[in-house]
């Protein structure tokens, strides 16, 4: 028997007496689909099942008995080419795109319950809203699909690449690392050419822009360690001078203030020692609440600079900082604020 959209009859019309109830259904088309039967009861429950099953496996609280097909890509129902379905080999159901519209999900035939036997209806009808929609229909609350976890895997920025750090509320972290050695002496005094105790000493800090106007630094030559609450709202923890606390250096941007700040230049720089950043590895980490961690790495080992403008903080419209990886390589701090056009005046300063 072939059925038309909008066809009804009794199910013993073509099908016997406990004869098992197959059901067989294929969709094709430019997109990806999902064919199902669901018992439905009046309840307000859906419990999804074979297509293969007998009358007598219907629990009594069941009224209808549903073949959806959901659209699990791009598209709707209008892109497909062919939705086939057949019961028992009795009964055929042909339809085409032409027979939808821009609906997300459908109800292909159901069986239903009238005078207390069972009957089959050619449905062909669905909902733009997609299976939530579609069970909505019948009483049925879906339960929305649980979100999946976020990423917790860095982002490690290629040079000029930038990403966002959305919402900062809290603190973020803006931590520099790199070779320490094993002692303070030997390996890394070789490296660096004897510096200061054998161990070369670098140097966190930045350069911040209010919205007001105010300029200047935070770094520990000349004791500029900054501040959170106050402006402007940056500070550091410390001066590392060896690399070998374990933690390295780091520096702290109050989130909660990002409406008066416009952008930050965080940079290192070689205070004592010979410039060789290869050796150094240096790696810094930007840590924000509810964010990914953003790893740069700097990687350009042939620099004979020793300062390293290492990323650029701006302020996305007061809800986000963009973080860019710059890695650019300067003689002083002079060279790299005429390049990025800070325009402070500088002295000689020590620490």
């Amino acid at each position: 028997m072939q059925a038309e959209k909008g066809f009804r009859t009794k199910l013993s019309s073509f099908l016997d007496a406990g004869q098992p109830v197959d059901v067989k259904m294929s969709v094709s088309g430019s997109g990806k689909y999902e064919c199902k039967c669901w018992f439905i009861s009046d309840s307000g429950k859906a419990e999804e099942h074979g297509m293969t099953f007998r009358l007598t496996d219907i629990p009594p609280a069941v009224s209808h008995v549903l073949f959806t097909v959901n659209v699990l890509s791009s598209g709707t129902m209008r892109d497909v080419s062919s939705l086939n379905l057949s019961v028992s080999n009795a009964l055929t159901l042909q339809l085409t795109g032409a027979d939808f519209h821009d609906e997300r999900a459908v109800v292909a035939a159901e069986l239903y319950q009238k005078g207390g036997e069972w009957r089959f209806a050619a449905t062909a009808s669905g909902f733009n809203g997609g299976m939530s929609d579609l069970m909505k229909e019948y009483g049925v609350s879906m339960p929305s699909p649980a979100s999946p976890p976020p990423s917790t895997k860095p982002v490690e920025l290629r040079k000029g690449q930038k990403v966002n750090l959305e919402k900062p509320s809290g603190e973020i972290i803006i931590n520099l690392n790199w070779h320490k050695g094993t002692a303070s002496k030997g390996l890394l005094s070789s490296l660096f050419g004897g510096g200061k105790g054998g161990a070369i000493d670098l140097d966190l800090g930045c350069l911040f822009e209010l919205k007001d106007g105010t300029k200047g630094a935070v770094q520990a030559l000349g004791n500029s360690f900054g501040s959170l609450e106050y402006p402007p709202f940056a500070a550091l923890d410390g001066d590392d001078r060896t690399g070998d606390v374990a933690g390295g250096e780091n520096l702290r941007v109050n989130g909660r203030k990002i409406r008066m700040i416009r952008r930050i230049l965080v940079y290192t720089f070689i205070y004592e020692g010979v410039a060789n950043w290869q050796e150094a590895d240096g790696v810094v980490t930007v840590k924000c609440p509810g964010n990914r961690d953003i790893i740069v790495r700097m990687d350009e080992y042939g620099a004979k600079g020793r300062m390293c403008a290492i990323a650029m903080l701006e302020n996305v419209n007061d809800s986000a900082f963009s973080v860019e990886k710059l890695v650019r390589f300067f003689s002083g701090h002079e060279q790299m604020d005429e390049a990025y056009s800070w325009g402070l005046q500088w002295v000689p300063g020590k620490k």
